[in-house]
């Protein structure tokens, strides 16, 4: 007999999120503190996203063949993460291990959250929580094991508390009147991803302003973004962001950067929940994806020489084009 999730199953994954963001933060930063030359630094920076971030499709791929797995990956991910903490381990061992133990976490309960939910809020709030956990670590005001037993306490939560439905909660063409076309489906996809490439290279911080200040409005944005598209719909609330992103620009200073911030991290639910729409047979391939494209903003920072402005205008066109090849655009 398969079992509902108990409610409190969100806020304990979004919780969990912010614990694994917590443990890799803190025992990054404890390494980069220690190490003396910048070049190693950089090296194993780029080897824990690349298979934290990169990684996730293919797990996520995994996860949705064998969607019994994904309440025991949760499990599997502390395992590698205590790994990552042994501080006697060689740095090529444990940087790894701990990229691979956020994989595996991000790819299943991503997978999971898609799978239960069919609404925008719940991404949302899932994600907001990373943002926050790995400002606290990275910024080294929690040590790594405190974020570690939280995470155990809520993936042992998390696994005893259900069994996963084999099939996804929620259909993305249950809910229109005519399913669209492979070409819309690709374009919407294409769309959907190059919005998330957007966001790496406009989501970032300044220069001196306090280390949590923006991360907190990461959080903030992620989760306001799907609460609002649940109240409002997607029309209103896709062009509240690209309104909201062009009142940023209007100004100079901290408060017009984080207003900017904000309104990035607002697309984030709305490319999840649209990816996922794309295939609503593979929550964790879709979830991994959108993912993947986080890393060229976080290799090549300073490579995409476009402005702000265009940047807007390019993030509107893409959830427009996404949301109106999936029927979104006749949202009230």
């Amino acid at each position: 007999m398969k079992r509902e999730f108990v409610p409190a199953i969100l806020p304990v994954l979004a919780l969990a999120h912010f614990c694994v963001d917590g443990v890799c933060g803190a025992a990054l930063a404890a390494y980069a503190f220690g190490e003396p030359y910048l070049e190693p630094i950089v090296y194993y920076f780029g080897l824990y996203n690349l298979i934290a971030f990169g990684g996730q499709w293919c797990a996520g791929w995994f996860f949705d063949k064998r969607p019994r797995t994904i309440l025991p990956a949760l499990l599997v991910a502390a395992v590698f993460l205590a790994v990552g903490l042994m501080p006697s381990l060689p740095v090529w061992l444990w940087v790894p291990a701990l990229g691979v133990g956020n994989c595996v976490f991000h790819a299943a309960a991503g997978a999971l959250v898609l799978r239960r939910y069919e609404n925008f809020g719940p991404p949302g709030i899932f994600v907001s929580g990373g943002a926050v956990g790995l400002g606290l670590g990275l910024g080294g005001f929690c040590p790594a094991w405190i974020f570690f037993a939280a995470y155990v306490a809520t993936a042992v939560f998390a696994y005893r508390s259900g069994c996963v439905i084999l099939e996804p909660a929620f259909s993305g063409q249950e809910k229109m009147a005519a399913a669209p076309s492979f070409i819309a489906i690709l374009g919407c996809a294409v769309a959907l991803l190059l919005c998330v490439v957007l966001r790496g290279f406009g989501g970032g911080g300044v220069s001196g302003a306090p280390a949590l200040l923006f991360p907190c409005v990461f959080a903030l944005g992620k989760a306001a973004g799907g609460v609002l598209c649940d109240r409002v719909g997607y029309r209103k609330t896709i062009l509240a962001i690209f309104l909201l992103g062009f009142f940023a620009l209007q100004g100079e200073g901290l408060i017009f950067a984080l207003l900017l911030a904000f309104a990035f991290n607002l697309t984030m639910p709305l490319t999840l929940r649209l990816l996922h729409q794309c295939a609503p047979a593979r929550p964790g391939l879709m979830f991994g994806l959108a993912a993947g494209c986080l890393l060229p903003g976080a290799f090549y920072p300073d490579a995409l020489f476009v402005p702000a402005s265009a940047m807007i205008v390019l993030q509107f066109l893409c959830l427009w084009l996404a949301g109106w090849a999936l029927g979104r655009g006749a949202d009230a």
